[in-house]
């Protein structure tokens, strides 16, 4: 008799089939018009008056149709407990006027005086109309908020391959990918708004092909996490490479190397993995590391996690290694910001709470308090706005070397 496989064995393979397969629903049907039709078609579904079937023919119907059916069903909850007493009313009520052009009494008597049959008739044919109503106004909010200009599409397929990369760590890792990226105005202005492109830097297709054969140095991400910036860059930087960049973005630098340094072992494998030979991912201490030339110094919501004298330590350290015309971009909150700084201070407050790191302390500065220490280790800086679409206070500075 053959030895059994072990537990592990067995669970590699099902979790690998598990990961394959909530991607697939998470992500099947994807476009504005899909997506849009599938909200119609779930919502005027979660209208019919066949409770308990609605998972089941929005499965049948999103496999035929090739839509989200996943999506379908969350729009055909329209019906839940809360909203279906209503709805049934008003499809019933809207039957009875579309039938013969009144409503049913609200008496003792109409409630005993009439059949189950014209009751039926009427909720089946008021809500074929409520839900053709309901589908159309759904689909069309939908359209309304998932539609994008060429450029929002090019992101979004850069958010999908960036974020992929990460489903091999799992569903959390994956899901989190996908929403940071997408969520976090940081990334997009990276990899799109020009942070990371030199004053001056070409733009046109043939500037673009010069500038490709120079050497864009080292790129330096300190508190890389899961590497996210790293894994957007990358597929950034393959965008390029096939042409697929859109006219109007300005082109990244080609950097020969990206490097990422992240305190937490288990976030610098997750990030290991998914960039592959893309970057140099290692888990060490940002304070304890002696840095070589680089070009670019990535520096996202890190600094606030150290002492004053640590936050100085690591800038008089990264100031020393960055190479003139080099660039420092740090992300972090103006403790200025009134509520808004309020919020990102809860924020990180219950981030720390959920890891288990209660004691974690923080130490915020405003933009100008940020902008006087970077001039005391010979930078310069420019303070941008960097909460778009968020509550916070987030500001990014970019950081340079003062001309002396």
């Amino acid at each position: 008799m053959p030895d059994p496989l072990p537990i592990g064995a067995i669970k590699r393979p099902l979790s690998s089939a598990f990961r394959r397969v909530f991607h697939r629903i998470r992500t099947e049907g994807h476009g504005a018009g899909r997506e849009s039709a599938a909200s119609a078609i779930g919502v005027f579904i979660g209208c019919l008056p066949i409770y308990g079937f609605h998972l089941l023919v929005c499965t049948a119907v999103g496999t035929v149709l090739g839509l989200n059916r996943l999506k379908m069903y969350l729009a055909a909850n329209i019906s839940n407990p809360f909203v279906a007493p209503w709805l049934v009313f008003l499809e019933i009520q809207t039957g009875a006027w579309l039938r013969r052009r009144s409503f049913h009494a609200l008496t003792i008597e109409a409630v005993k005086t009439t059949s189950l049959a014209t009751v039926g008739a009427d909720l089946l044919i008021g809500a074929v109309a409520i839900g053709a109503v309901l589908g159309g106004m759904a689909g069309w909010i939908t359209y309304a908020m998932v539609r994008r200009s060429d450029e929002q599409n090019a992101f979004t397929d850069l958010v999908r391959l960036a974020s992929d990369r990460y489903l091999a760590a799992g569903v959390i890792a994956w899901e989190f990918a996908r929403g940071k990226i997408a969520g976090d105005p940081i990334y997009k202005a990276v990899v799109c708004g020009g942070l990371l492109t030199s004053p001056g830097s070409p733009t046109t297709p043939d500037a673009r092909d010069v500038q490709q054969t120079r050497s864009g140095g080292t790129l330096l991400d300190i508190g890389c996490g899961q590497g996210l910036a790293l894994s957007l860059l990358a597929e950034a930087r393959r965008a390029e490479r096939a042409g697929t960049w859109p006219a109007a973005w300005p082109s990244l630098p080609p950097f020969e190397r990206m490097v990422g340094i992240e305190i937490r072992r288990r976030m610098a494998e997750i990030a290991t993995a998914a960039l592959g030979g893309d970057a140099e991912v290692s888990a060490r201490d940002a304070l304890a590391t002696s840095y070589g030339p680089v070009h670019t110094v990535l520096l996202f919501d890190a600094l606030h996690m150290m002492r004053p004298d640590q936050q100085d330590t690591l800038l008089a350290s990264l100031a020393a290694a960055l190479e003139p015309g080099g660039l420092m971009l740090i992300r972090e909150a103006d403790a200025a910001a009134g509520w808004r700084f309020t919020a990102v201070r809860w924020g990180n407050r219950m981030k720390a709470l959920a890891y288990g790191d209660w004691r974690q302390p923080f130490h915020f500065r405003t933009a100008s308090e940020w902008q006087e220490c970077l001039a005391r280790h010979g930078l310069s800086s420019e303070v941008r706005a960097m909460a778009e679409g968020t509550p916070f206070a987030n500001v990014v500075l970019l950081v340079r070397p003062r001309q002396s």
